[in-house]
Formats: structure tokens, C-alpha cells, sequence
């Protein structure tokens, strides 16, 4: 069983990761298998789901709603999930404008699936923690926006000034269910928490695509950033085996190297590994550029040796200064 990490760094180091998790390896659950779905986890579930608020899903059903009943709804829940007889109702889509222009689909599940969901989660994510590197910062407990302006200045100031400024095109959209699953079943052992998962992928495309197109997970979703950062974890295993200064935040990400050509080569292998992946990088949102000239990474605007919060009004952050 792997153990928890202890004493995870607020800024992680920036090294090429060394051979952690660069092997396959099976993901082992905290409890035993027959634990995941007890009741007291589905209660944890059903109160992380209450904290975060919602509207209803296609069903109707409110959060209050759901409380009412709340433990006959929990009982049935997991009769569902023990047995593998639940299947996920309906689902509410909601066009959201992107800043860059158009829409992307915010999902919003019924109340039971974001609690079933919700424990699923529970159970890989901290595990999938002991897999993930160190070069991934996005929807990660203990690791944060701050952290990966923090790697990515430190790089800079040691002479990684020329930057791939990576886009994946329509990444969540554009994930692949096979090769999504084969990555989960090779490292999930208890294989009701895939099946799961591909109840789940199903629905999507049922709803949203028709049949035979097996491809993109939900926005909106409780386990989709989770299923974001399985499937990108192999283009950051790729990347740092060959050395790059990879600093990924979900499908956001950046390149960091000391020569031009060297940013330029870096680009063409994460095309590469992404082709490999059924992904696409975005020619258009894709550039290499140098500090001198700035870039904008996770909602900040690097130029030279300063940072600019991208928000009206916001203030320059100097080299070196501190945050209080």
C-alpha cells in the first residue's frame, strides 16, 4: 500500500523528476475495496457536495431536497454502487462564454451522481498523489496557482528564458475514453471504481455526441479535473524523462529552456507526445516567446522580471518581492 506523503513542499523543486512513478505501477486504495462505498464515506461525500453548492441537476432534485431524505437517499446510493446496478440520470448543460470568445459546457449532475462521484474521487485522488509530478500543479491538494508562478520565475532567473507557450486544443473536449481508461485500469485495482468512471464517460457522449463518439470528459464534473490530470500524466512523464522544464497547471501549460532552438525542439516533442495522446496542440494559442517580450500563464502576465496579475487595476509584482 503506498503511504501518504509527508511534508509536501509549499514551492515544489524544480529538478527533472528522477524515476517516480516514470514505471507503471498500481494505484492501491487507502481502505479495502468493499470500504469505498461505506456509508460513512458517502456521508463525507454527500457534506463535501452540500459545502460546494449547486443548482439541481436534469432530475430536478435540490440539495435540500436530497437532505430531506438524507439517509434513505445514501442507503439507495450505495446499494446502487455496491451492486453495479447504478446508472447516472441526466444531465444539465450550461453554455458558458470563454474569454477568448465563444463557449465552452459547464456540466451540472443531479445531486446522487455528484455524490457518487464525489467518492470516487475520494478515494483515487490521494493515492493518484503519490503518482503525479512534481512538474503538474493544477487541482492538486497542497499545490496552487502561487506554486507554479513560484517554479516558473525560479526557472527564469536560472536562465530558462525562452518559453514555450503551450495550448492544447479543446483538451477537456478532446480526451479520449480509451486511452483514458486503459491508464486507470492499469493502475486502479478495484475495477467498480472504472466501471464507474466509464458509466460516466458514456453518459457524456450519450448526452452530448451521440453514439460512437467516445471522446471528451464533462467541465463541471467532481472527478473530471482528476481524469484531466491521469491522462495528461503520461505527456508529463515524457517530457521530464527528456529533460524539459515542464510546468503544467490542467491543460495549461509551459516550457521553459535557455536557447531558442532548444524551446523550439521542446515544442515539436510535446506535439508529439500529444499526437500519441489523441491531442492536438493549438497552432494558434501556441507560441515561443522570450521573457523580454511577456506571456500570460495560469491568470498571470510574465514580462522580464516582473509579474502582472491579469485582473483590472492589479499591481506589478517585482523580482523577489514577497507576498503578504
Amino acid at each position: 500500500m503506498i503511504k501518504k506523503l509527508r511534508g509536501r513542499r509549499t514551492t515544489p523543486q524544480i529538478v527533472v523528476p528522477e524515476t517516480r512513478a516514470l514505471a507503471p505501477r498500481p494505484v492501491e486504495h487507502r481502505a479495502a475495496s468493499r470500504d469505498v462505498f461505506a456509508l460513512e464515506n458517502l456521508l463525507r461525500a454527500w457534506k463535501r457536495v452540500r459545502a460546494n453548492g449547486g443548482a439541481p441537476g436534469m432530475d430536478g432534485e435540490t440539495l435540500r431536497a436530497f437532505e430531506e431524505n438524507l439517509r434513505a437517499n445514501l442507503d439507495a446510493l450505495q446499494g446502487e454502487l455496491k451492486t453495479g446496478v447504478y446508472q447516472p440520470r441526466g444531465v444539465r448543460m450550461i453554455p458558458v462564454p470563454k474569454a477568448s470568445g465563444g463557449y465552452r459546457p459547464l456540466t451540472i449532475l443531479a445531486v446522487r451522481d455528484r455524490v457518487a462521484q464525489r467518492v470516487v474521487y475520494d478515494a483515487l485522488a490521494p493515492v493518484y498523489e503519490q503518482k503525479f509530478l512534481d512538474c503538474s500543479f493544477g487541482f492538486r491538494e497542497g499545490r496552487s496557482l502561487h506554486d507554479a508562478v513560484a517554479v516558473v520565475t525560479q526557472h527564469r532567473d536560472e536562465g530558462r528564458k525562452w518559453v514555450v507557450d503551450g495550448d492544447i486544443k479543446d483538451c477537456f473536449e478532446r480526451l479520449d475514453h480509451g486511452v483514458l481508461l486503459r491508464a486507470l485500469r492499469q493502475d486502479v485495482r478495484d475495477a467498480r471504481l472504472v466501471n464507474l468512471i466509464a458509466k460516466w464517460l458514456k453518459a457524456r457522449v450519450m448526452r452530448d455526441l451521440g453514439r460512437g463518439t467516445a471522446i471528451g470528459t464533462y467541465q463541471g464534473g467532481v472527478i473530471s479535473p482528476l481524469l484531466a490530470n491521469v491522462y495528461l500524466h503520461a505527456f508529463d512523464v515524457e517530457l521530464t524523462r527528456a529533460g524539459l522544464a515542464l510546468v503544467r497547471y490542467a491543460d495549461d501549460w509551459v516550457i521553459l529552456s535557455p536557447r531558442k532552438m532548444d524551446a523550439e525542439s521542446a515544442l515539436e516533442r510535446a506535439a508529439r507526445v500529444l499526437e500519441r495522446l489523441k491531442l492536438l496542440v493549438n497552432p494558434h494559442k501556441t507560441r515561443i516567446v522570450h521573457f523580454d517580450e511577456g506571456f500570460s500563464f495560469v491568470g498571470m502576465f510574465f514580462v522580464r522580471n516582473k509579474v502582472y496579475p491579469i485582473s483590472p487595476g492589479a499591481r506589478v509584482k517585482d523580482e523577489g518581492e514577497r507576498e503578504r
